[in-house]
């Protein structure tokens, strides 16, 4: 019995940890830090290199990512798709205007750097919508962390069906 045990269990490590096209987990995360004094939104978002490939390219264009193939401009189309697909609002009124820092490939996933300046002087409340990837799984996941000044304020998993989370600063 111990023998069937110690077989299942490298078993089912060597299948969770073997490297396969497509993957079996849809899920982003999304870093968002507002800096009071410099009124400025900074963003970290960790997506899957291909689910980022094929929201691209179901809106606008094949860009080829992290291959000796992608096309010159596709930060471009990444910040289109990021506009369309992640945006947020202040004391529920404007949507921030995105200023895209740019993207970084790391192992089988894409960090997209961007952030929102001249926030408004007081901010009341601020209201996240992630809904990247969405569109191409119905199972995604989109963990989007929100921190005022490096402190953690709330962490919250947004779906296809709950794309946006609200959070009160007072």
């Amino acid at each position: 019995m111990k023998h069937l045990l110690l077989i299942l269990i490298v078993a089912i490590s060597t299948i969770s940890f073997t490297k396969t096209d497509n993957h079996a987990i849809y899920v982003s995360i999304a870093e968002v830090d507002y800096f009071s004094k410099q009124r400025e939104i900074q963003v970290a978002l960790k997506i899957f290199t291909d689910d980022l490939e094929m929201g691209i390219r179901k809106e606008s264009k094949h860009v080829n990512l992290d291959t000796p193939k992608e096309i010159k401009d596709s930060d471009f189309y990444v910040k289109k798709y990021l506009k369309s697909r992640f945006t947020i609002k202040t004391n529920d009124k404007q949507v921030l205007k995105i200023s895209y820092a740019g993207k970084e490939y790391i192992d089988d996933a894409t960090w997209i750097y961007f952030s929102y300046k001249e926030t408004p002087k007081k901010i009341k409340k601020i209201t996240i919508k992630n809904s990247v990837i969405t569109e191409l799984h119905r199972q995604q996941k989109n963990l989007t962390h929100f921190k005022k000044n490096r402190i953690l304020i709330k962490s919250k998993h947004l779906t296809k069906k709950r794309s946006t989370v609200t959070i009160n600063l007072k």
